[in-house]
Parts: C-alpha cells; structure tokens; sequence
C-alpha cells in the first residue's frame, strides 16, 4: 500500500513538473524560434533592399570629367584581374565620344577558361561600374584561352 502511494506522489510530483516547468518552457522556446525567425526574415529582406540601393547608386554611372571617367574604367578593368593568374593582359580606356558614354575600355587576357570567366563576371556586375559592349573567348595558340571584353561606361551627372 506505501508503496502504491509513494508512486501515485512520484507520478503527480511528475505531471506537475511536466505542466510547470515543461510546457512553459516550450513555449518560450516556441516565441523564441518565431522571433529569431522573423528577425532573420527582416535582415534579408534589408540586406537585399541595400544591395539594390547599392546597385542603383553604381549604376554605371562614371566620374564627371573626361580623364576621370577613363581612369575609373581602367581600373575597374584592373580590380576585374586583380588575383586571378591570368597572363598577357592588357588594358586600354579612352574618353568616350558620344553624349552618353563617358568612356570606352578594352581588356585582353589570356589563362584558363574559368579564371577567365570569372574576370567577366567581375565585369558585369552592376557594381563594376561599367557596361559589357562585346565579349568574345578564343582560344590560344599554346592550349589557353584569350579574352577579349570591350566595356563602356554611362556619363554620370556630377
């Protein structure tokens, strides 16, 4: 007989705990997930606002000025390169002649196809600075690849 009311006790001690402690803390922990959750919805949600904001603001929109305008494509051509292992490249800007361009580029290089690729991919995102014209990848004499990109840029309003 004690011994079936020590476990009744031991059993009703346990669904006590159960429903105080137990059940609360799932709950709370429930409120937490579909905070975090939220939370984590919102930052996406901003962090793509900005990076369209971003996007808009570079536009392809160059420096005021001629020479500036031209010096920005070169290097927006440069940082396209910049640590891949890609040989022969060459990199030429000029100030563009017509009411919108503000400049016209030309990059060569010649490596693997993927560096290559990736170069531009570099190129042609809208936070490059620059607009693809022509792309073209020959292959060259000794097993590589060349890449050929001509780039322009849109004259920005100061």
């Amino acid at each position: 007989m004690k011994r079936r009311l020590a476990a009744a006790v031991i059993v009703i001690a346990a669904l006590g705990l159960h429903a105080g402690v137990t059940l609360p803390a799932r709950r709370e922990r429930d409120a937490a997930r579909s905070g975090y959750a939220r939370a984590r919805e919102q930052r996406e949600r901003l962090r793509a606002e900005a990076v369209r904001l971003e996007r808009r603001a570079a536009a392809g929109r160059a420096p005021a000025g001629e020479a500036a305008a031209a010096r920005a494509l070169r290097l927006s051509l440069l940082r396209a390169v910049e640590g891949l292992p890609l040989g022969g490249v060459r990199v030429g800007a000029e100030s563009g002649r017509g009411a919108a361009v503000a400049a016209r580029g030309k990059l060569v290089a010649q490596g693997r196809q993927a560096d290559l690729l990736r170069a531009a991919g570099r190129l042609a995102e809208p936070s490059s600075g620059v607009r693809v014209d022509r792309l073209s990848l020959v292959e060259a004499g000794s097993g590589g690849v060349r890449l050929e990109i001509d780039v322009f840029s849109v004259r920005g309003e100061t």
